[in-house]
């Protein structure tokens, strides 16, 4: 059997091809170049303490948080939700839609415009990611739409320690468009069956691939 940190290097590469693909769509959409990585991913068992997200994500829990997240189901059963800094989202937002970045900022205030603008990137990276894991893995998936919340620290870490996963998947992401780069994450809640049906699916690939 294979150890964690074997399994967590083979799902990393997995998800860097899914966030890349989705950086693509992104970039045909707004007509310029995204780039998007996953330099790091941790496995993190609920079970073992309360989680203190500070300790996992100190770079994207500073002040308000834009979350967009979608639910899935059928094989695997769980929540993925993207994460990103507010402030920088309000950059990010405002390259899209070629406004100007020096109008003053409250980090909780966004329009409808600025909503429908991220649930659209979170749906094109969150499908991306959770459907290509299931291409590669053979995993069947349904999914739902995106929603899109502002969180303040409390709040965000309340949804985090729901009692209904047992395990997260932690994947630190990287994005950048022109000069401006984010550091958010993805978090992906799962059951613990849903974490070891997925588990075994890495290792039945990586064993195809070693044949």
């Amino acid at each position: 059997m294979k150890s964690n940190v074997e399994r967590e290097d083979i799902l990393k590469e997995l998800f860097n091809i899914s966030v890349g693909k989705s950086a693509s769509v992104l970039s045909e959409i707004i007509n310029r170049k995204i780039l998007l990585n996953v330099p790091n991913l941790k496995i993190v068992d609920l079970n073992e303490k309360t989680i203190a997200i500070d300790d996992y994500l100190p770079k994207v829990m500073k002040g308000a948080i834009m979350v967009s997240s979608i639910a899935f189901k059928d094989e695997l059963r769980g929540k993925a939700s993207l994460i990103f800094p507010a402030d920088k989202m309000r950059t990010f937002i405002n390259l899209c839609s070629n406004e100007s970045d020096d109008t003053p900022f409250d980090d909780m205030n966004f329009t409808d415009i600025d909503f429908d603008i991220l649930k659209e990137v979170g749906n094109i990276i969150l499908n991306s990611v959770i459907g290509e894991i299931g291409n590669y893995l053979k995993i069947k998936l349904s999914y739902t739409l995106p929603e899109v919340k502002v969180f303040n620290k409390a709040d965000f870490e309340n949804t985090i320690n729901s009692k209904e996963y047992t395990h997260i998947l932690m994947l630190y992401i990287t994005f950048k468009l022109d000069d401006s780069e984010v550091s958010g994450a993805i978090i992906i809640n799962l059951t613990l069956s849903s974490l070891s049906e997925l588990l075994k699916k890495v290792e039945m690939l990586e064993d195809g691939f070693n044949e």
